[in-house]
């Protein structure tokens, strides 16, 4: 699932609406007045502040859910803006509802780490930016960047949210992405493609470059480009219809293969054919092997023993024996892993 929003994931986010609505009925709108000081009262959780760098690996936002706590904790970064807080928490929020409840939990076993998350993400979102505030800004069809940044104004999400939202909206494949002020992904959303890795410098991209050479800009004035592309590890996406805009000092772009909406005609294109490398460095064997299969889901190249930038983001070093293991093996989401702890 790691393409796209599938269908699977969007049918989770609403069982997961539903089972919180059951367990506390009207609860929702509390949560999107104000989710830390309502989950504050809760006493089969208890919310954490705690430094960034406490936060776990591969959750897709600044906090962690950690059940080996009694109750169990959900952890969310001091350092985060209110608005960023209020989606971690509902994000951290989203994992103990799909641990705790037997349908969920039952569903979310068909999930990669990726679809687990972006159904966190997903009931943050819908928690955060119900869906007439989102029908009132991007009148039912694929958004605009302005779209987006009047989303952020007109509600008190996080841009991360709006970029979920946002993202579910897309009428072709494409993706929803936050960078910071110096062209870093921040946060990304996709939609029949693969989005750029948070954390990726996309600086060099056609769009991004574009914007970065107007910091000044309004925000929600947009900058367009007929085509950019997504910067992977190995090679760049095929071209894509760009659009960005400044948002409270983060740029927010909508990146699609067609049916772009602020242009009268932007036909489908066609994917470009990939430029793959004869060799390349692999991030888990820390060996150098010829490129001979690429992974269908991120796109870069496989080694011998099947380690692709999917495996590489998921694994994580133990802090006793100093040896990689998937996230499995590290119970509560911690550092140590299970044989050593």
């Amino acid at each position: 699932m790691g393409r796209d929003r599938s269908p699977a994931v969007a049918g989770q986010v609403q069982a997961m609406l539903r089972v919180l609505d059951r367990q506390r009925p009207g609860v929702i709108e509390h949560l999107h007045a104000d989710a830390l000081t309502e989950l504050t009262g809760w006493p089969e959780i208890q919310v954490r502040l705690v430094d960034e760098q406490s936060g776990v690996g591969g959750c897709s936002v600044a906090g962690s859910y950690d059940d080996l706590m009694h109750p169990p904790a959900l952890c969310v970064a001091r350092s985060a803006s209110h608005r960023r807080r209020q989606f971690t928490v509902l994000h951290e929020l989203g994992h103990h509802l799909q641990i705790n409840d037997i349908g969920l939990a039952t569903t979310s076993l068909g999930f990669d780490d990726e679809a687990t998350d972006a159904a966190c993400d997903g009931f943050a979102a819908r928690v955060l930016l119900p869906d007439d505030l989102v029908a009132g800004c991007f009148a039912g069809g694929t958004p605009s960047a302005g779209d987006i940044v009047r989303l952020y104004e007109a509600s008190t999400a996080s841009r991360a949210a709006c970029v979920v939202r946002a993202a579910e909206h897309l009428l072709s494949s494409g993706a929803v992405v936050l960078y910071d002020a110096a062209g870093v992904v921040s946060f990304a959303a996709g939609h029949g493609v693969y989005p750029p890795a948070r954390g990726s410098d996309q600086s060099r991209t056609a769009l991004v470059a574009a914007a970065l050479q107007d910091p000044g800009r309004a925000d929600g004035l947009a900058v367009t480009v007929d085509a950019t592309t997504i910067r992977y590890r190995t090679h760049d996406s095929g071209p894509l219809y760009g659009q960005a805009a400044w948002c409270d000092g983060y740029l927010v772009a909508v990146l699609v293969e067609h049916h772009a909406p602020w242009t009268m005609f932007s036909p489908n294109r066609g994917p470009a054919a990939p430029r793959v490398p004869r060799s390349a460095d692999c991030g888990v064997c820390d060996e150098t092997f010829p490129v001979v299969d690429v992974c269908p889901t991120c796109g870069e190249p496989r080694c011998p023993s099947g380690h692709c930038q999917c495996i590489h983001d998921r694994e994580r070093r133990c802090d006793r024996c100093f040896l990689k293991w998937a996230p499995g093996r590290f119970p509560g989401g911690g550092t140590t892993c299970v044989d050593c702890r």
